[in-house]
């Protein structure tokens, strides 16, 4: 009698189904792998180094504050003493006044951003009687004052260690422009502009028109931001920071890899349990999930609210990244931090505050960034002792002034009230010196005090009103107080 074969059924388990997608990997500006190891390297070229300088002044909040303090702290106003002058020639100089301050403040700008500053001026005939209704002569004079791109400037070294060979390549623009004789590359016309530049800058136009692209500048200004020993180029105030940005640009882009992370997290679905398993009799249920979960079966639009009737067996996770690295606020302290002592300047300078209070001198604290602003503004001086310089030789004038700048104002109002009447008494400034301290004009006030005296004095006002618990002011003549000496 054969024997009986049981027969057994083999159930399989469902397949887990995913999908995988791909994402771009975060580039990291300015880094290379070398030898398996990713460093952060800046570039030796200048105009490399500038052109990181000028993107992380415009991106950067604290490359972007620390510049512009330093050029409103710097050139916060603009004056000459009048030296050897006559009253006409102090009154030409001070005609130009507004549009050196106006040059300078961009310059400075510049210096700090690209290190390197090479003046031009453009020469016009002024008529006297617009400077001022005493001066009938016409007079050379600058019009306009302007600095050439650094981008566009080559720096080379010579045998002589103060003398640079300076050349300048001119732009597609600039090219076309002159080639076009004053038409631009959209089509529009500027003839003046061309006019400006055939009488100012006939060399330029006539390289430009010959083919020659790159040409020499004859006896330039050029200022240069601490160059290195043998070095022509100068260098940038932003350089000792510049891995110091990376790293903190790094560091948010990190932040915003992992804010996408949990903006599409990962939403787990399980069906079945150990005990009642999904087997592939089942995969149609899976599918009906998905179908209930995509809106109008699209995978990249899903419906805000899920109303879900399930069985025991359905199970909803979410798995996400971990927020602390996102939400933690110490690792940009630190590295703020860092780039505030490469950039030199204090907390207190920037934003008025120290970092925590009563734990920091702010009048020792201002030394260092004085300084270094003063030596700023010291190379920026050249550029008016020479124009002024030329000016004389154009005109014919008698004399030179010296350019000066106001004071640096970092002190409280109460200090530099102290400050200023001590060295008043002791005859060490003027009273406009006294009064730029406290940034104010002297002629200014005179002329005030003088419209006021005459304006009182028509009203019949007093000149200074009584104050309470004031002595009242003396008064010349018969006393009120005293006797009648007639006995009335």
């Amino acid at each position: 009698m054969p024997q009986r074969v049981n027969e057994v059924t083999t159930t399989r388990l469902a397949k887990a189904s995913f999908s995988v997608t791909q994402t771009e990997s975060i580039p990291i500006w300015g880094s290379s792998s070398q030898d398996g190891v990713d460093k952060m390297e800046v570039s030796s070229d200048y105009h490399d180094i500038v052109t990181l300088c000028r993107f992380y002044y415009d991106h950067d909040g604290l490359a972007y504050t620390t510049i512009n303090k330093q050029v409103e702290l710097g050139i916060n106003g603009f004056a000459i003493n009048p030296g050897t002058c006559t009253d006409k020639e102090l009154l030409v100089y001070e005609y130009l006044n507004p549009l050196i301050l106006k040059f300078l403040r961009g310059a400075a700008q510049e210096f700090l951003t690209s290190g390197l500053v090479i003046p031009e001026t453009v020469w016009e005939t002024v008529k006297g009687t617009d400077i001022n209704p005493k001066l009938r002569k016409l007079y050379k004079l600058p019009t306009d004052l302007w600095y050439r791109d650094p981008m566009t400037i080559e720096v080379r070294k010579t045998p002589l260690p103060n003398r640079l060979l300076v050349l300048v390549k001119a732009s597609d623009d600039d090219i076309f422009f002159i080639q076009n004789e004053g038409k631009y590359t959209d089509g529009t016309e500027d003839k003046e502009t061309y006019r400006i530049l055939v009488e100012q800058y006939p060399d330029f136009v006539r390289a430009i028109k010959a083919g020659k692209y790159q040409f020499k500048l004859e006896d330039p200004l050029v200022i240069r931001r601490y160059p290195k020993s043998g070095q022509p180029y100068p260098t940038p105030y932003l350089t000792p920071a510049l891995e110091l940005f990376m790293h903190k640009r790094n560091m948010r882009k990190m932040d915003y890899a992992i804010a996408s992370r949990i903006i599409e997290a990962i939403q787990v679905f399980k069906l079945g349990s150990d005990d009642f398993p999904l087997t592939e009799d089942d995969e149609d249920v899976v599918e009906d999930l998905k179908a209930q979960m995509r809106w109008r079966e699209r995978d990249s639009q899903h419906e805000r609210v899920f109303q879900l009737f399930a069985n025991h067996t359905l199970s909803i996770e979410w798995v996400t990244p971990d927020v602390a690295a996102l939400l933690s606020e110490e690792k940009y302290r630190s590295s703020n931090d860092d780039i505030m002592t490469a950039l030199g300047l204090p907390r207190v300078i920037i934003s008025g505050e120290t970092q925590r209070s009563g734990t920091s001198n702010s009048a020792m604290a201002l030394l260092p960034p004085k300084s270094t602003i003063e030596s700023m503004r010291g190379q920026l001086l050249e550029f008016p002792r020479k124009l002024y310089k030329e000016i004389k030789e154009r005109n014919n004038f008698r004399g030179i002034p010296e350019p000066y700048y106001h004071p640096i104002v970092l002190q409280s109002v109460k200090d530099l009230i102290e400050q200023g009447e001590n060295y008043y008494k002791h005859g060490i400034i003027s009273k406009t010196g006294w009064a730029e301290m406290g940034n104010l004009k002297f002629d200014t006030e005179m002329e005030r005090r003088v419209l006021e005296e005459k304006k009182i004095k028509e009203l019949g006002l007093d000149e200074r009103p009584d104050i309470p618990f004031s002595n009242p002011p003396q008064r010349t003549g018969r006393d009120n107080n005293s006797e009648d000496t007639n006995g009335t």
